[in-house]
């Protein structure tokens, strides 16, 4: 091989090397770019599930709900107090849903934190909403398919993916 070819062919080496690693670096920091965006609203997200509100009302949904009234009107017709709580639970969930939908959020950090009550609530919730849809307009459709992703993909299941170490308490000193 000449010197002028060995030279060239070094050269494309080097361009090739430079572009991949031009590629490496631009995708981590559209990355980061990108979870830094997110992180105010996932931030808002996990404040919103931590108010005495919002857990109240999942309470009472959980509760009280169907044995006070009856899905026969849909959802939109329940007196006013009750009308409140089905709509701070159910339409966060139904927002949470269009950001995982769209992909602004992952789907594992949802369903990973709170994937049983989603599927608990849709569960109690469903009978309302689909009630709501022969009346009036679909409601709640993004609620419905985080309840599909949170029902097919366990939490336990996002855990595992994730490799989520366990550290059980250890025996107390006095136990032995």
């Amino acid at each position: 091989m000449s010197l002028s070819t060995a030279s060239t062919v070094l050269a494309l080496a080097i361009s090739v090397i430079s572009l991949a690693t031009s590629a490496v670096v631009s995708a981590r920091q559209l990355r980061l770019a990108n979870n830094s965006n997110v992180l105010p609203v996932v931030v808002e997200l996990f404040r919103e599930t931590r108010q005495p509100e919002f857990s109240s009302a999942i309470e009472y949904i959980r509760s009280d709900l169907a044995r006070e009234h009856s899905p026969e009107s849909g959802y939109r017709s329940l007196p006013e107090e009750p009308l409140r709580r089905v709509r701070l639970v159910a339409l966060f969930y139904d927002d949470v849903g269009k950001l995982v939908a769209h992909g602004v959020v992952d789907e594992r950090l949802i369903v990973g934190s709170y994937g049983p009550n989603i599927v608990n609530m849709w569960e109690v919730l469903a009978p309302y909403f689909y009630r709501e849809r022969e009346l009036t307009t679909k409601a709640m459709v993004y609620f419905e398919d985080l309840a599909c992703r949170a029902r097919t993909r366990p939490q336990a299941q996002v855990h595992s993916e994730l490799g989520l170490a366990a550290s059980p308490p250890l025996p107390s000193p006095d136990s032995h």
